[in-house]
């Protein structure tokens, strides 16, 4: 079957990597929905913020005119305006941080939503080219990483520029003197970050990108765990891990490494700074006694209040560039082409079934095709089989009456409707398909027979799985139609999953029907069964049958033999048999393989 290259490969595009400022951006428009939270979360700040700064000030007053003076009431008064000034600070910086906790869950839920509802609609090249494990990575762990970053960040930069420049002011009021000090430090503080900070961007964009490889692993890895061990490949899984696992470590490493050096040198110069101003300030008080202990200590203070804030913005920025590389690749989900989104056309109530190829190309890739000059008719209620080699290119044919891509050359018609007329949603409500792999959902069996037509009533359910003969055992389950369906369904054997498959596609009463290998996956009387209610499910549509059994399509009306992208020959069984060609080779040869 040809069903696109590169499955299972992600590609990182890299899109928009460079563009911190546009990401940033546009995660902030995100968060300003909600202005009433950022108002209220700003006052807050502000206010807090102010609290903090106005307490080493009162501090040196009490100690200047209060302590030194031996002033126990004025001790006591100042004491209980500091607590009260405590705790108005401390509520404050309670209500921002539940404030932002609450809007950065919403943003990120928003985000996070687009995203998926992207998801819904991406054309299925798309998936051609992506880890599913990959996919999952953007919309968990790049996402929490955005959502850590706006809980964090926002309150803390405001909190940190308020202080800066208060800090700045009030030391200033204390003591322009030693405030010149501390001033002097802060060019190469900043420089400092900056540096760092370039660094650190491009090593966190990389460990999320080899976070998503190993997401990709694991995930195929569990999911094919069966055909890990049935081939014996448990070791070259985990060598692939490994050599994965060790690349994440490495840039891993360097990312920590670089965001890792700010701390320590911010904090060496805090308190490098502290020093000088007591230094500075003891020897001026004591010498000129042009400074007082209270000025010394409200200076020192500040100087830490100063200089925390500039350690945390490097901290946060850390923080923020690791949400920033991973917001960039959430974006790359929501700025991916939408199928829809330009998909003017007709919506057609009802369909004969008229279905023509007329001199069709198709190729997944430019370079390489898989279509070459397909052309025949299927009539309104005829049954089209469809055989050939694998890689033959006959999934593609009913990938392409489904629009799931479109061709590059020659046209398809339904109903004498160039198919890239009608709208792709209007178009596959009208197809039916059953698979060779079934997809079930979770939830119940109900649930999942009743996925083809969302508002039947419970008898169109029971009715569709009775036709489909699945009713009988649905029934004997031990809570028939509620019983709950596991993960891809692998509580049911393959028979049961299908005969639920083609329940769904009754109740969803199609007007094209595609069953594509849809029993070569099952034992001979569950096939009997299934082929049973697939004959009821076809009559009087035009069916689209892909099988390798071909003892089962021997009543199509028209045979479609595939090769190499190409028809080679059409005609009923007896036509082709008669050929002694292609066909005929296929058919004895399964003939003698069976006797």
């Amino acid at each position: 079957m040809s069903k696109g290259p590169g499955r299972g490969r992600d590609v990182y595009t890299g899109r928009g990597a460079k563009d911190f400022k546009g990401t940033l951006r546009r995660v902030l428009s995100y968060l300003i929905k909600y202005k009433i939270g950022l108002i209220v979360v700003f006052f807050s700040t502000i206010s807090g913020t102010v609290a903090n700064l106005a307490i080493p000030y009162i501090f040196s007053i009490t100690i200047d005119q209060y302590i030194l003076k031996l002033d126990y009431n004025g001790i006591l008064r100042m004491s209980i305006i500091l607590v009260g000034i405590g705790i108005i600070g401390g509520f404050f910086s309670w209500l921002q941080s539940y404030m932002m906790a609450v809007m950065s869950q919403k943003t990120v839920r928003d985000i996070r939503q687009d995203a998926f509802d992207q998801l819904q609609v991406l054309p299925l090249k798309y998936y051609d080219t992506k880890q599913s494990g990959a996919i999952m990575s953007r919309l968990t762990n790049d996402i929490e990483l955005i959502s850590s970053a706006l809980s964090q960040t926002v309150v803390q930069l405001v909190t940190s520029v308020i202080t800066v420049i208060g800090s700045v002011v009030m030391m200033i009021i204390a003591s322009w003197e030693l405030a010149i000090i501390t001033i002097l430090f802060i060019p190469p503080m900043i420089i400092f970050t900056i540096l760092i900070a370039k660094k650190t961007f491009k090593s966190f964009k990389e460990q999320q990108k080899h976070l998503a490889s190993i997401n990709g692993i694991v995930e195929e890895s569990i999911g094919g765990l069966k055909a890990v061990k049935l081939y014996n490949q448990e070791n070259n899984v985990l060598k692939e891990f490994e050599k994965k696992n060790e690349e994440l470590k490495k840039v891993g490493f360097k990312a920590q490494l670089y965001s890792g050096v700010v701390m320590p040198v911010i904090n060496f110069i805090n308190n490098f700074v502290y020093v000088i101003i007591v230094v500075a300030g003891g020897y001026m008080a004591i010498r000129f006694n042009t400074v007082s202990v209270g000025q010394i200590s409200a200076v020192s203070a500040y100087a830490r209040q100063f200089t925390r804030p500039i350690s945390q913005l490097a901290q946060l920025f850390n923080t923020l560039q690791q949400a920033i590389a991973g917001a960039e690749r959430v974006f790359e989900i929501i700025d991916e082409e939408n199928e829809y989104i330009n998909d003017a056309g007709l919506r057609v109530e009802k369909i004969k079934g008229d279905v023509e190829f007329r001199n069709v190309y198709f190729g997944y890739t430019k370079d390489k095709r898989i279509l070459k000059d397909i052309t025949f008719r299927a009539e309104v209620g005829e049954t089209i089989a469809i055989v050939g080699p694998t890689g033959s290119g006959k999934t593609t044919i009913i990938n392409l009456i489904n629009r799931f891509y479109d061709v590059d050359e020659g046209e398809i018609l339904v109903d004498g409707y160039n198919v890239n007329d009608i709208k792709k949603d209007n178009l596959r409500s009208k197809v039916g398909v059953v698979l060779q792999d079934t997809n079930l959902f979770s939830g119940t069996v109900y649930d999942n027979i009743k996925y083809g037509k969302m508002n039947a009533t419970n008898e169109e359910v029971m009715e569709a799985a009775r036709l489909a003969n699945a009713d009988g055992f649905i029934s004997r389950l031990p809570d028939g139609y509620k019983t709950d369906v596991y993960e891809g369904g692998q509580n049911f054997s393959q028979g049961e999953r299908q005969l639920i498959s083609i329940a769904r596609t009754i109740l969803s009463n199609p007007d094209i029907l595609i069953l594509d290998e849809a029993t070569s996956n099952v034992d001979t009387r569950t096939e009997s069964r299934i082929q049973e209610s697939m004959d009821y499910l076809m009559k009087g549509r035009t069916s689209f049958v892909i099988a390798h059994r071909l003892q089962t399509i021997r009543n199509a009306d028209k045979i479609l033999v595939i090769k190499d992208g190409r028809i080679i020959e059409n005609g009923s069984h007896a036509e082709l048999l008669s050929q002694k060609g292609f066909y005929y080779d296929l058919y004895t040869t399964q003939f003698k393989d069976v006797g």
